[in-house]
């Protein structure tokens, strides 16, 4: 019994370390060095849902029930005012679905902004650069988020942007 407890407890330490959250505001969080935003829903009917992700531009390249569960989004607008120049321009981010229990969480991450990626080389070969992506702009260095009001109005408008899509998906929304 002392050993199977050892063992649990192992195994709980290990999947935290995998995926350390290292700082949150609001609905997103920094893992493993990376910005994603993630929501929790209860699930009712998943044929439902699957009608619904299809039925919004957003969500529409998911099909939940054929176990396409993630997919990369096409390009989007962000509309909210006195945001900086990089976030008035159009994003992609890949976004996936995650079904425990009787609920899914819903995680965006990879959010780019495709104008303001720059292609660098270095004898012939391509660099990979994080110009154009949203951690590059939110994230300190050590991987915390930059607590600025630029940055906040940034993340609240990502925010009010994507619980727009899903919360009325959940079946609970209330305005």
């Amino acid at each position: 019994m002392k050993k199977l407890s050892f063992l649990l407890l192992f195994i709980c330490f290990q999947g935290y370390a995998q995926f350390q959250k290292m700082d949150s505001l609001g609905n997103f969080y920094v893992i493993d060095y990376k910005l994603v935003w993630q929501k929790w829903y209860g699930l009712e009917d998943k044929a439902e849902l699957n009608k619904m992700l299809k039925s919004n531009e957003f969500t529409a390249d998911l099909d939940i029930l054929k176990f396409g569960t993630s997919t990369k989004t096409k390009t989007f607008k962000l509309h909210a005012n006195n945001l900086p120049e990089y976030a008035q321009h159009d994003y992609e981010a890949f976004l996936s679905v995650d079904f425990i229990g009787g609920r899914y969480r819903v995680s965006i991450k990879q959010i780019i902004f495709p104008d303001f990626i720059e292609k660098e080389y270095y004898n012939g070969r391509r660099m990979n650069n994080s110009r154009g992506t949203l951690e590059q702009y939110i994230l300190r260095q050590d991987g915390l988020i930059k607590r600025n009001n630029t940055n906040l109005n940034v993340l609240n408008s990502f925010d009010t942007a994507f619980s727009g899509v899903f919360d009325p998906m959940s079946g609970d929304y209330y305005e």
